[in-house]
């Protein structure tokens, strides 16, 4: 059993030598989500996507995330008034990116989550989008979260 987790363990972190990029200037927009309204919404926001002023977008049971910059959160927060739930503020977006072989590894987010929260470092968004996860968390913990992955080897 020791044996097999060392080996999960090296594989974990062979996956975990991808790259990382970061940025600062980023808000959480967070819309009531509605059908209709969310092909509105990505009508709208289209020419933002296009500009790299949106960075994601995610869709739950009820709600609608938008990790934007700042000055665009600003936007939304006033066009989509009627669907706005939350606007965060003060955020960094972390990406993680894997090689291909994260799909096929378990236990890498695990390993990574884990880490986070034995340091007390919150994570208040995280999306994946194939080899890419996304880590959105406040711009005060960015470096502690960069040291973090630093001691892994990222």
């Amino acid at each position: 059993m020791a044996k097999a987790k060392k080996t999960e363990d090296k594989d974990v972190l062979r996956i975990l030598k991808g790259s990382t990029k970061f940025k600062t200037d980023i808000s959480l927009v967070i819309l009531r989500f509605e059908p209709k309204f969310l092909v509105k919404l990505l009508t709208e926001i289209a020419e933002d996507v296009e500009k790299g002023k949106v960075i994601q977008i995610s869709q739950g049971t009820s709600a609608i995330v938008i990790i934007c910059t700042e000055s665009v959160a600003e936007i939304y927060e006033k066009r989509y008034k009627k669907y706005l739930i939350s606007h965060k503020k003060d955020m960094a977006a972390l990406v993680l990116m894997s090689p291909t072989k994260i799909v096929d590894t378990p236990g890498v987010l695990e390993f990574v989550l884990k880490r986070f929260a034995k340091n007390k470092l919150n994570i208040i968004e995280l999306i994946g989008c194939y080899t890419d996860t996304t880590f959105v968390i406040e711009k005060k913990d960015l470096f502690r979260a960069l040291d973090l992955l630093g001691e892994f080897g990222v």
